[in-house]
């Protein structure tokens, strides 16, 4: 069961590595970026950052897919990480079955686009016009799109902030 698919284009930081696994109640990790699974580099700096006790997987969004189909992945309550809203929907087309909830918490910021060709919400959502159409896509089809920084910020349904 994925009991929250964050966006956030740092992947793992601070406030995943430190709050998020002991708020959603999960101590497994995949961090879903094709750029990554296959940066031995990155992969090792993102399994630095979260403390022992909670195991980090980095795979590509198919290779996700391809183990979130199994029973026994299913079973276990993980926290899923892509850095973009367009993964975030390829990752639910195929899994929107054991999706809980779809944080939009961190986007567009870091991603090379320049920001006057996004929509800015908020002080942490910059959306390119492929990232808002892949948003509402998502909401249209029945996902529940939050967004929520940390534990401790009020969910907001993202819906109402498009």
């Amino acid at each position: 069961m994925i009991r929250e698919l964050r966006i956030d284009d740092r992947l793992i930081h601070g406030q995943i590595a430190l709050t998020w696994p002991k708020a959603i109640g999960v101590n497994h990790i995949i961090v879903a970026n094709d750029k990554g699974s296959q940066d031995t580099t990155q992969q090792m700096t993102l399994k630095m950052a979260v403390s022992g006790n909670v195991k980090v997987l980095i795979r590509s969004i198919d290779d996700t897919i391809k183990l979130m189909k199994s029973p026994k992945a299913r079973a276990v309550g993980m926290m899923v990480i892509v850095n973009s809203v367009e993964d975030a929907h390829r990752l639910y087309h195929s899994l929107a079955d054991i999706i809980e909830r779809i944080n939009i918490a961190n986007v567009g910021r870091f991603d090379g686009v320049p920001n006057k060709e996004k929509r800015s919400i908020g002080s942490s959502i910059l959306l390119t016009n492929e990232a808002e159409k892949s948003a509402k896509m998502l909401i249209s089809e029945g996902a529940n799109v939050v967004h929520q920084v940390v534990p401790d910020n009020k969910e907001e349904q993202f819906k109402n902030l498009i």
